[in-house]
């Protein structure tokens, strides 16, 4: 079971799936936070700013060292430690998507995943 979980990470986390994206936001992000940088706390700022240096580490990682999945991994933790990019640049990306509810399961999405086969 740990081998099927790895291997789906992988492909998740895999340069197919994220090294675009992630080349969209880290685009975004040096206009953004010169644009906010006077709205923004000196943490938040500063945390902002980290999140983009291991976005830009990331895209390197993808470009250089696209099998190396423990370091994309060790990256997309450190990312995730920095909270969600900012709504501004997802929303650009995204118009549609509901990011609030991202990771949230309820009751009822669970019930109805009843037959799921993995489950």
């Amino acid at each position: 079971m740990e081998s099927i979980v790895e291997t789906m990470m992988q492909q998740l986390l895999s340069k197919e799936i994220l090294h675009e994206p992630m080349k969209e936001i880290g685009e975004r992000y040096p206009k953004w936070l010169e644009e906010h940088k006077s709205k923004l706390s000196k943490d938040d700022y500063e945390r902002y700013s980290h999140q983009y240096n291991l976005i830009k580490d990331l895209i390197e990682v993808y470009e250089t060292e696209p099998g190396n999945f423990n370091k994309v991994v060790e990256l997309m933790q450190k990312m995730q430690e920095c909270g969600q990019p900012p709504n501004d640049i997802i929303l650009e990306l995204a118009p549609d998507f509901d990011f609030s509810s991202l990771g949230q399961l309820s009751p009822e999405m669970l019930e109805s995943q009843q037959n799921c086969c993995v489950m």
